[in-house]
This record gives structure tokens, C-alpha cells and sequence, in this order.
């Protein structure tokens, strides 16, 4: 697709959650929560020559928050499916998946499944061998604490992606985060793709992410880390950008040079990027 997808797509991330971070930012005074200084990342280094975007989880919920999503508990994965996931990769890839429901709970104020999802992300955490995320247990109690305060919920949010963060680079992982994000995008993907909406904005949040697939397919083909089992799902993700990319309304696009061109699928590719997406999460999620 024409280059300028790209800056759209990563004006949308900034944009789209510009005024939530900044609420974020400044959680009440008299809170007793633990709070640390909010960083927006905008892009993951790995290597000298390779680098992408990598929002948060917090970032994907809140683009498809923004397009005025009904809230259904239906499609979020089960916290009961934490028990079975056996294997590193799919551990990681539902620590991604897990994320992004939190964060799915918390932007529509849904507390009980917020500390639900709070706990199965930290149970993930604590199998992969990142319990330092969660410290001693402080960022849960703050987290059950506030949670009827969304300024300061948020904040919290958004240090445990900043510990992520500083754990894989002090451990000369930072590729893995890779893993975290496709699944976090998936999932947000999948909900944005079946929840229920009375806008039109839908269409434009599934098309502005689907820019990005080719840079999430390379982050997973950059992974050093052998014990990974992703060609299944780099395979699935090349598939379906495949498919996107040979849509007519998408070849109409690129092909129109106007500056004030709009891409919009019609039903019947938005209901083959919904069951594409639809059946890459369910392989994600059934482990």
C-alpha cells in the first residue's frame, strides 16, 4: 500500500491516545497508588538495522475504543485459559493477548475483570520468567486499591509495559517483545473486528492497522530466539496481508493519486479480514 498508510496509521496511535496518556499522567495527589513517570513509546529498537512501532496494548484498545465500540465480555479470552497454555510461545503470545483484554476492561470500566485480567497477565509474567514486573506484589494491591480510579489505573497500565520493556533490554531481549505485541494485536484486532458498533469509524481503525501487519510479520521473522514456534503464525499474518493488499478497494487506493483519497472496504472484504483475524485468534488462544 502507498507509503503515506504508514503515517497514518502511526499519527492514528499517537493521536488516538494522546488524550489519554495525558490523563494518565496526572493521577490524584491523595492516591496511595504506585506511580510511576509515563513514557509513550513510539518505537522498539532491536537492532542497528531494524526498528518498528511498537504501541502498547493500551494504544490498541483505545484506537478501537475511539470508534465507538459497544462493550462485550463474550470476546475477551477466559482467564481460565491461563492454566493451559504449556508452551513458551503461546505463554508469550497470551501474555500479549491477556494485555490487551486488561486493558479492553479498564478503558470501559469493567473493575471486577480488570483485576481479573491484571492477575493472568502477572501469572504469565511470572511463567516466563519476568516476575520482576510486578515487583512484590505492589502494583497488584495499588491496582485492586484505585481501580475505581481510572486516571491512576491507566498509570499503572502503562508502567508495567514500561517494566516490560526495561526487563527485555536489560536482558538483551528486546526482540521478544515482538511475540507480545502480535499477540496483543490479534486480540485487539479480533474485538475490534466482532464487537458490535454503530460507527463507520470501524472500518477506518481496521484499515489503519492493517498497515502495519508487514512490520509485525518482520519483528516475528527477527526473533532470535529458536525455541519459538511462530512460522504458523507468520505464515497466517503474511496470508492475510496478502489478502487485504489484493482487495480491489485497496488497488483502487493505491492507485488514485489524490492526496484526499480514502480507503473504505466494502462488506464483503471487511467479513473476509473478520474471519481471517477471527480464525489466527483462535489458534492464538486455544494454545
Amino acid at each position: 500500500m502507498k507509503n503515506k498508510n504508514i503515517k497514518i496509521s502511526l499519527f492514528a496511535f499517537i493521536l488516538l491516545t494522546g488524550g489519554l496518556y495525558s490523563c494518565a499522567e496526572a493521577p490524584k495527589q491523595e492516591e496511595e497508588a504506585v506511580v510511576e513517570e509515563v513514557i509513550v513509546e513510539e518505537t522498539e529498537s532491536m537492532d542497528e538495522d531494524y526498528s518498528f512501532m511498537l504501541p502498547s496494548p493500551i494504544q490498541i484498545a483505545a484506537i478501537f475504543s475511539n470508534a465507538g465500540l459497544e462493550f462485550e465480555a463474550n470476546l475477551v479470552n477466559p482467564v481460565e485459559n491461563k492454566s493451559k497454555y504449556n508452551t513458551k510461545t503461546f505463554k508469550f503470545l497470551n501474555f500479549g493477548v491477556y494485555s490487551a483484554d486488561l486493558a479492553y476492561a479498564v478503558l470501559n470500566d469493567q473493575q471486577q475483570m480488570s483485576i481479573d485480567y491484571i492477575n493472568s497477565v502477572k501469572t504469565l509474567a511470572d511463567e516466563i520468567g519476568m516476575p520482576t514486573i510486578f515487583g512484590t506484589g505492589e502494583l497488584i494491591k495499588s491496582f485492586e486499591k484505585n481501580i475505581g480510579n481510572q486516571d491512576t489505573i491507566l498509570n499503572i497500565l502503562t508502567t508495567i509495559k514500561r517494566r516490560t520493556d526495561e526487563y527485555l533490554a536489560e536482558n538483551s531481549e528486546s526482540s521478544k517483545e515482538a511475540v507480545f505485541f502480535a499477540g496483543a494485536w490479534v486480540e485487539g484486532m479480533y474485538i475490534g473486528a466482532n464487537a458490535h458498533t454503530p460507527s463507520t469509524n470501524l472500518t477506518y481503525r481496521i484499515t489503519e492497522q492493517m498497515t502495519i501487519v508487514n512490520n509485525i510479520v518482520k519483528g516475528l521473522e527477527f526473533q532470535k530466539d529458536s525455541s519459538f514456534d511462530l512460522e504458523w503464525l507468520i505464515k497466517d499474518l503474511t496470508t492475510l496481508q496478502n489478502t487485504f493488499n489484493g482487495f480491489e478497494s485497496v488497488k483502487a487506493y493505491d492507485a488514485d493519486k489524490s492526496s484526499d483519497a480514502v480507503l473504505k472496504l466494502n462488506d464483503t472484504e471487511l467479513a473476509n479480514i473478520k474471519e481471517q483475524i477471527t480464525t489466527i485468534r483462535t489458534k492464538l488462544v486455544n494454545g
